[in-house]
């Protein structure tokens, strides 16, 4: 896969309507071959789903490739476009399928680090020693958490997805998805206690 994919000329050029459509109706302007509905589409997703392949990728462009694969097999085959269940779900399923059959063919390891926010420039060295010590902490706390309940905090906390959703990408129940949220609050509440200190010495 070398990321280049073909795709309609106007899917990354700015949107002037800020406004939210709802997903099924760009879904259904798309299926009447709306290229203007398939870049809004795109625009409202891609970030996050970019994010979640680089999770399991642990390769940028990779990740990238892999999205802009699964909205090329959207746009080609809409006619025959149908969901069962929310859009967003439909749209994080699809791109974990298809990261699972690229690591599978090129045998890579499943990566969960999260890549670091960009900090603000205003920030003293302090502070920015700070943010970086949390989010180390916060990476390593994570890691340790077992492969389910680490997908199921990672799909909750930084997709956003709901837990009907994350239930559907993993193919557990919902209350399994509740269990595993639980079990991984209560491991990283205990794993990130020593970071009070941190900010008490500040």
């Amino acid at each position: 896969m070398d990321g280049r994919v073909s795709m309609p000329e106007n899917v990354m050029k700015p949107d002037p309507d800020q406004s939210v459509q709802p997903d099924m109706g760009l879904v259904e302007q798309i299926i009447a071959d709306d290229a203007d509905a398939f870049g809004r589409l795109f625009r409202k997703y891609y970030e996050s789903l970019y994010r979640f392949a680089g999770r399991f990728t642990g390769d940028a462009q990779i990740a990238e490739s892999i999205v802009q694969e699964i909205f090329v097999r959207i746009w080609e085959r809409r006619k025959n476009w149908t969901i069962h269940s929310s859009v967003k779900s439909y749209l994080y399923t699809a791109v974990r399928n298809q990261a699972i059959n690229v690591l599978k063919h090129e045998k890579r390891t499943v990566s969960v680090d999260e890549s670091p926010e960009p900090l603000d420039r205003t920030q003293s060295p302090e502070e920015r020693l700070f943010e970086n010590e949390i989010h180390e902490a916060v990476t390593r706390a994570i890691e340790k958490l077992p492969e389910r309940t680490r997908q199921v905090y990672l799909l909750r906390r930084y997709d956003q997805l709901s837990y009907a959703e994350i239930a559907e990408n993993q193919n557990i129940s919902v209350n399994t998805v509740k269990t595993q949220m639980r079990r991984a609050l209560k491991t990283l509440r205990k794993h990130l206690s020593h970071l009070l200190l941190i900010i008490l010495r500040l």
